[in-house]
């Protein structure tokens, strides 16, 4: 397990994570992953911006003894530009048995795992077009998912299958046909899944049907009609019981709730979701708006891996087990996924600290609100101590998956968002926060379906500087796009107490700071990043004495100095 920074990161590829690939991958009997496959949300090409997927449908056979699957694919294209082919992506294992189009055999040339498919003639833009790829295979095993993903072909105690899928990093392509692009969310996605008798087989959406295939195989037939991101697409199959409730949502609606857990473990997801669910959910509600997919799901899934945030079946797998926060860390950082990630999606991978900084800063958001100052400052002082400071949060140019989530996203990104916090006040904070995620700060009476969006950095600092009449670009060009911290000179004597910033780049850096002397708190503006004070050399003088600004401590080195720490650990 790789924590990041003091929470164990469940969302992506690690450093630590990255280790285990080198150490295992020399080992492994599997052909390594193509790295147009390995890497999801790359460039599109010009063939694949030529058409905007409508819907998938996924039917697709599990094989646990074989550890096989079989299946087809089924997309449906609008075309925005006149084209004569079509782009989907498939890990090249796969063997491919026909590619039809409007339900007749075509043509297709594949390179990897890019397959571009032959449309017979030239195709006018608004036409809509399906395309089907009949192929079976071995999937590529999980090398340690869910930080580098794939399929995770387990087991119960008792020895029964327990299968599961992860694919953030990499993407769909590993199981299935797709564009594999965060960018183009189909509309709407059927998936069927037949496993043997016994198991269940969860995914995303709602279950329309199970039905009988033969004398001893089912297959669950799911429907998810929401958009979603392909990556969160995931196969969830054991030996399940299925745990349902209801809870009133905020906007009045009666949100079903599941949670498929190994029947043995029944009983403690019962308590999970009486216990923390219930106050998270209400938490997040009164915080940000409705839970996004009330006209769906929300679902939970025990699975053999830690855990990741599948819109609408969140994978959990920490065996339920009570944590130091006082709540279910894992269950909380997956549900704030539920807004942060998949209701606003990051416009390109450079922002994803959208996704990882706000889903890491709810939990000590959430520990304020349940336990109180000393619980945030506890998470707060962990996660600081956990920074890296090598990378720029918010990069520049095309970069991978593996580039954009490097492990400051997330303490970094939350970090940034606590002292933005403690700038606007809690009001402004999360009136700007709403309308990040539903494009709208009065979202109590919100009604379904609510509309998903993309969002980048730019346009949370237009809605802050808008909200709060001021503009504070100067804070996030620091924070986000400068790999140091900035740090605060202090001088002293008798009689005066002089601070200046120094910030990375020699940024203009106004940052005002709070300073307690002789007990009493105030906060000194820098308009010009520095101020001095009278002072008598009696005077006991704190600088920042609660953390309120994100800066350059000695309790933490520069950056080579914290890459060494945490390789040591």
């Amino acid at each position: 397990m790789t924590v990041i920074p003091t929470f164990i990161s469940h969302s992506i590829k690690s450093v630590l994570a990255l280790s285990f690939f080198n150490l295992v991958a020399c080992s492994s009997i599997e052909p390594p992953l193509d790295p147009i496959i390995g890497d999801t949300g790359q460039v599109l090409s010009a063939t694949a911006q030529s058409a905007d997927v409508l819907s998938y449908d996924l039917q697709l056979e599990v094989f646990p003894d074989k550890k096989r699957i079989q299946g087809i694919g089924t997309t449906e294209f609008l075309i925005i530009s006149d084209t004569q082919q079509l782009e989907l992506k498939l890990d090249s294992r796969f063997a491919i048995e026909k590619v039809t189009v409007n339900q007749t055999i075509t043509n297709y040339r594949r390179v990897g795992g890019i397959l571009t498919i032959a449309l017979g003639q030239n195709i006018k833009t608004g036409s809509k077009v399906n395309v089907a790829v009949y192929y079976e295979g071995k999937p590529h095993v999980a090398l340690n998912a869910p930080w580098l993903g794939g399929f995770v072909w387990s087991e119960t105690e008792a020895g029964l299958p327990w299968i599961a899928t992860a694919v953030q990093g990499e993407g769909c392509d590993l199981f299935w046909p797709c564009k594999d692009h965060f960018s183009d969310k189909a509309d709407t996605m059927r998936i069927r899944l037949t496993v043997p008798k016994g198991l269940s087989a969860v995914t995303n959406g709602v279950l329309q049907n199970i039905n009988n295939i033969g004398t001893n195989k089912q297959q669950f037939d799911w429907l998810l009609s929401v958009p979603a991101s392909d990556y969160n697409i995931a196969l969830n199959i054991g030996p399940y019981t299925r745990i349902q409730q209801r809870y009133e949502s905020v906007n009045g609606v009666q949100v079903p709730i599941e949670f498929w857990a190994l029947t043995e473990h029944a009983e403690q997801a019962t308590t999970l979701l009486n216990n923390d669910l219930s106050q998270q959910i209400s938490y997040f509600e009164k915080q940000l708006g409705p839970y996004p997919w009330g006209d769906q799901k929300l679902g939970f899934v025990e699975t053999p891996h830690l855990g990741m945030e599948h819109q609408t079946i969140n994978a959990y797998g920490k065996k339920y087990v009570r944590d130091e926060n006082g709540y279910d860390w894992l269950l909380q950082h997956e549900l704030a996924h539920e807004w942060f990630g998949n209701l606003m999606t990051h416009e390109k991978l450079n922002d994803a600290w959208l996704h990882e900084g706000f889903g890491f800063y709810m939990q000590p958001a959430y520990s304020l609100a349940k336990f109180g100052r000393s619980a945030y400052n506890y998470t707060m002082y962990k996660s600081y101590l956990g920074l890296i400071n090598c990378e720029p949060v918010v990069k520049e140019g095309q970069i991978s998956s593996e580039q954009a989530f490097n492990s400051d996203i997330y303490g970094k990104g939350g970090w940034t968002l606590h002292t933005l916090r403690w700038l606007l006040g809690d009001d402004v904070f999360w009136q700007a926060t709403r309308e990040l995620l539903y494009g709208t700060a009065d979202t109590a009476k919100l009604n379904y379906p609510i509309e998903t969006r993309y969002r980048n950095t730019q346009e949370f600092i237009d809605i802050v500087n808008r909200i709060s009449g001021k503009d504070y670009t100067w804070m996030f060009d620091v924070y986000l796009k400068q790999a140091a911290l900035p740090e605060l000179k202090i001088t002293r004597n008798d009689e005066q107490l002089g601070l200046y910033w120094s910030a990375p780049s020699n940024r203009p850096f106004p940052m005002p700071v709070p300073i307690s002397i002789n007990g009493e708190l105030a906060v000194y503006p820098m308009m010009d990043g520095k101020t001095t004070l009278n002072i008598k050399a009696s005077d006991e003088v704190v600088i920042d004495p609660d953390m309120q600004v994100l800066r350059q401590l000695p309790i933490i080195g520069l950056c080579q100095e914290n890459l060494a720490k945490r390789k040591k650990r």
